[in-house]
């Protein structure tokens, strides 16, 4: 794993090189020029909402990170995984541990070994391992108790069935629900990949990514049962939450899938039902991320609070240390 040299932002400080400029015109990604007026659309962008949320950057790896991967790796060694080529399964045990250990760095230290668990699984998922036929037979056998088709699958269904041990039951079953989900939505994606957009299905992009997003899964592991036993304190703040995870990831992701042409996400979802072009319409959900940060914070309170402010850094963290979003040349280069 490439590690990035300290980038720290104080709380509540704006960034040197926040730009305030208007929306620029529809580009297309072709020529150095045009790549360049991307990257200074995605700088802007994500400079802008970190000056604008006052959230702290640290790029520097937890005192608990190598205890994290330890344990992760010497659970997944025990896995029976199937046939997932040990390449591809390294990068989701990779991806699983910095998700745990930094973006939830604030968490029990059982709690982030469990993050990563859970992202190894639904990386194998996402990431077409699994072929259709087991997707579809997940939730009954869940349901049912009986052994899932692939063995990954049955490595998912126990750590599933951990949450309870970590989270309140509101909460255990939240992670449940959009688990289940997200194997629906990841089992008919491909069949859906050629349908059109109709202008009049404006509520369909959101739809759909609020159930391939797993946003309910990660605003859930923000508060953990050790520390918040009672739902009532959090509940509130949950679909803002939501929101910041899904559209924060959208926003961070979008230099690096419009590099690779990446077209089947949610910023050109709603680009097609609106008309808008997508540099519009990332700057459109820069605003609707911002306000998730802000009433959130007016809604939290006390530790609740702190939780919340602590994983949105550390959320942040784990997308600059993660190279393939290629976040630190929009931050250190507009530096």
């Amino acid at each position: 794993m490439n590690t990035l040299s300290d980038l720290t932002l104080p709380l509540g400080k704006p960034m040197a090189n926040t730009v305030t400029a208007p929306p620029p015109s529809p580009i297309e990604v072709q020529g150095s020029s045009n790549e360049e007026a991307l990257l200074d659309l995605a700088r802007q962008v994500v400079n802008d909402l970190l000056a604008r949320t006052g959230i702290p950057i640290t790029v520097t790896l937890p005192a608990q990170y190598a205890v994290v991967e330890e344990r992760v790796r010497a659970t997944v060694a025990t896995w029976d995984v199937g046939d997932i080529p040990t390449a591809r399964l390294e990068r989701y045990i990779v991806s699983g541990i910095q998700l745990g250990a930094v973006g939830y760095a604030h968490t029990a230290l059982e709690t982030q070994v469990l993050i990563g668990l859970y992202t190894v699984c639904g990386l194998s998922v996402d990431d077409g391992e699994c072929d259709a036929g087991a997707l579809a037979e997940f939730a009954i056998r869940l349901q049912t108790g009986r052994p899932q088709l692939l063995p990954i699958l049955d490595r998912f269904a126990e750590v599933l069935a951990q949450m309870p041990d970590f989270f309140n039951v509101y909460l255990a079953t939240t992670v449940l629900t959009d688990s289940l989900n997200f194997v629906n939505s990841t089992l008919f994606e491909k069949d859906l990949e050629g349908m059109q957009m109709r202008p009049a299905a404006g509520q369909y992009p959101q739809y759909k990514r609020a159930r391939n997003g797993l946003g309910e899964v990660f605003a859930a592991y923000i508060w953990d049962k050790f520390s918040f036993p009672d739902v009532s304190t959090i509940i509130q703040a949950l679909p803002d939450a939501i929101i910041f995870l899904i559209h924060g990831n959208d926003i961070l992701s979008f230099y690096k899938e419009e590099l690779g042409g990446d077209t089947k996400n949610f910023i050109h979802d709603r680009a097609r039902v609106t008309g808008k072009d997508t540099h519009t319409v990332v700057r459109e959900l820069l605003e609707d991320v911002v306000a998730s940060v802000h009433s959130a914070r007016a809604i939290l309170e006390g530790e609740e609070r702190e939780a919340w402010e602590r994983f949105m850094a550390g959320y942040i963290s784990f997308h600059l240390v993660t190279p393939r979003y290629k976040l630190a040349s929009l931050i250190e280069g507009g530096a």
